[in-house]
């Protein structure tokens, strides 16, 4: 009888519960401070930049490594143990390498594989490293040509990466190629049930052009490249969240419709508060359902939320409201100064960009 096809997560899972996580990451060149708290998490010493005060950590249960940017967020990010060992240790050509190599050593069989969801962003997305030339050019031409009031450092904060999209396994080189079709894009990071201890379920993508995809048909200004129900965005804030010593100095939680509200309103913040004020969001769209698993994540937390001054953005954010209030310090809906609408109306972004009402 053969065995049946498990999924990749499933195997992923079985090869990392048998691994030494932490001795794997300190022979990659991770600097590990301290021992694990009791969630898994210990923290470390950035890697490829100087971090005299640790500002990365470790999950030591799940191997994924997060690195918070430093005390402006520029650049933040979380990689699990198979990509950053091709990618930031460069010992592998890929993460499909590093991942045979750790099945070898764990002493687990790849075997047959479902296959992957035909919008897994790890096919559809080649992702560009920030040094290469051009690359935060092109980010800041987005940031004052398409999204004024975001900032590349806010991008970089939010998790934000430049990639190409969308790519394809070659069938006879069985290597990832973009299509004709390709779009250089900005692609934002989004959390599922288990935040930022495990791999984004999804990303959201922009064009870099501005311009907007031609989905069958239809004109989108953004998309999503996997599931985005029940996601939350907002990466170096997502991290003061995760970790108990820094949750516990946060003075408030801005939850905004949308990740150019989120940028924008981050950007606007001093230095020093970026540690005491987190902002957040959702994918998904703004009147998307509010998933336990979302709320929990600002659980005693005071939280105010800002919707688009428009029919949805107030669904949505009485939504949010009537979901966290059970479980939240406080809770109030923050209605920006601009004439309601039904729809397109103006939101947080326009607000700090000092936009006029009608």
């Amino acid at each position: 009888m053969s065995t049946p096809a498990r999924s990749p997560r499933e195997i992923t899972a079985e090869i990392l519960s048998r691994l030494d996580l932490a001795a794997e990451f300190a022979a990659l060149g991770v600097e590990i401070v301290g021992e694990p708290r009791a969630s898994g998490i210990v923290s470390c010493r950035a890697v490829g930049r100087p971090d005299r005060k640790p500002s990365a950590f470790l999950n030591t249960k799940t191997g994924i490594f997060g690195d918070s940017g430093g005390q402006d967020g520029a650049a933040a990010y979380t990689i699990g143990l198979f990509d950053f060992a091709a990618v930031k240790a460069n010992k592998f050509a890929d993460w499909r390498e590093a991942r045979k190599f750790y099945a070898a050593k764990a002493g687990v069989k790849l075997g047959r594989e479902k296959a992957a969801d035909g919008k897994d962003w790890r096919l559809a997305l080649e992702f560009q490293d920030w040094a290469a030339p051009g690359n935060d050019t092109l980010a800041l031409r987005w940031c004052l040509k398409v999204k004024p009031g975001v900032t590349v450092e806010a991008v970089k904060a939010a998790g934000g990466m430049l990639a190409y999209w969308p790519c394809c396994i070659d069938k006879d080189t069985k290597q990832k190629r973009r299509t004709k079709s390709c779009h250089q894009v900005v692609a934002f990071p989004c959390y599922g049930e288990w935040g930022i201890a495990t791999d984004p379920v999804c990303w959201q993508i922009f064009d870099v052009t501005g311009q907007p995809f031609d989905i069958q048909g239809t004109a989108a200004k953004d998309i999503s490249i996997g599931p985005s129900a029940g996601t939350l965005m907002g990466l170096s804030s997502l991290m003061l969240l995760a970790d108990p010593e820094r949750r516990a100095k946060i003075e408030l939680v801005w939850k905004v419709e949308g990740p150019s509200d989120l940028m924008a309103l981050w950007a606007s913040l001093p230095a020093e508060k970026r540690e005491t004020m987190a902002v957040v969001t959702q994918a998904g769209g703004a009147t998307a359902d509010v998933y336990p698993h979302q709320a929990k994540m600002l659980a005693g937390l005071r939280v105010a939320v800002v919707g688009d001054q428009d029919t949805a953005g107030r669904v949505g954010a009485y939504k949010w409201a009537r979901a966290l209030r059970p479980v939240c310090e406080s809770v109030r809906v923050v209605e920006l100064p601009f004439a309601m609408r039904d729809s397109h109306g103006l939101d947080c972004r326009d607000y700090l960009n000092g936009v006029g009402g009608d």
